[in-house]
């Protein structure tokens, strides 16, 4: 069902899992893709899987937590397409520095230094790119964004100061933006995603050696194993974030969304 078709839709991190599992459902449902990363190669097979759904897309680099690089984002989406209706922050900004253990570990240990910077960044990384797309959504008369982050925002997992920080201050300012927004008629939803296959943090755990602490990979086993629907692919989250984006949840704003598999329940 094309239920996006002449939307314009910016996804940030769609290089590569999460995003990129985003950026192809929106696509099979009709929307043209902004595709943003950093890596050219990449991205140029990304596009050639949105062309085999029959869809549109581009291409434009640049770092999440740069204003001067999310500024040109939207402009040039705006230059390619006409304007923006969608803007999905997937990207992480810093993942290696939040697999660190130095960032997460038990409190005792951690360096707060280094947890307090990641926080500001992954702040950055989520929130700059939907500032810089808000007029042009504005044009449009309405729009949606959708945050994707981590579930560790609603749910209390050892180890996790960081992540807890960032993301649950995300969720919190997602309904404050959809209460400033409401009144343009654009829409705020946030994702809150746990262990999902074939992204670079499952890679980090599973197929890369040293890419986590062991005490990391065994939340990440545990989790898995107790997953009751079984672990997420990017095209799952991709499906909830389709969803949010269109027009039939155009009466949905403010909400927090955990597609954890029946693992966490809110």
């Amino acid at each position: 069902m094309n239920t996006l078709e002449g939307k314009v839709a910016v996804v940030t991190g769609a290089t590569g899992g999460i995003g990129k599992g985003v950026a192809l459902r929106l696509a099979a449902h009709g929307a043209q893709i902004v595709v943003n990363g950093r890596n050219e190669e990449k991205a140029a097979r990304v596009l050639e899987e949105i062309r085999d759904l029959g869809g549109a897309g581009c291409f434009v680099p640049g770092d999440v937590r740069s204003k001067s690089d999310m500024d040109r984002l939207a402009a040039e989406a705006v230059t390619a397409y006409g304007g923006i209706d969608i803007v999905v922050p997937s990207a992480g900004g810093n993942d290696d520095e939040a697999r660190s253990p130095a960032v997460r570990g038990s409190f005792a240990d951690i360096d707060l230094s280094r947890v307090t910077d990641f926080v500001g960044q992954a702040v950055a990384a989520k929130l700059l790119v939907v500032q810089a797309a808000v007029p042009h959504m504005q044009e449009r008369s309405g729009g949606s964004v959708v945050f994707v982050t981590s579930e560790g925002g609603r749910t209390p997992t050892p180890g996790q100061t960081a992540i807890a920080t960032f993301s649950g201050g995300l969720v919190m300012a997602s309904k404050v933006l959809s209460k400033e927004l409401a009144r343009h008629q654009i829409r705020v939803n946030c994702v809150c995603v746990t262990v999902v296959r074939d992204s670079p943090s499952w890679e980090a755990a599973f197929s890369r050696e040293g890419g986590v602490s062991d005490h990391h990979r065994k939340q990440y086993q545990k989790i898995s194993d107790r997953s009751p629907f079984g672990v997420a692919t990017p095209q799952d989250i991709g499906n909830v974030v389709s969803f949010l984006a269109s027009a039939e949840a155009h009466y949905l704003t403010g909400a927090t969304v955990s597609p954890t598999g029946g693992l966490t329940v809110h």
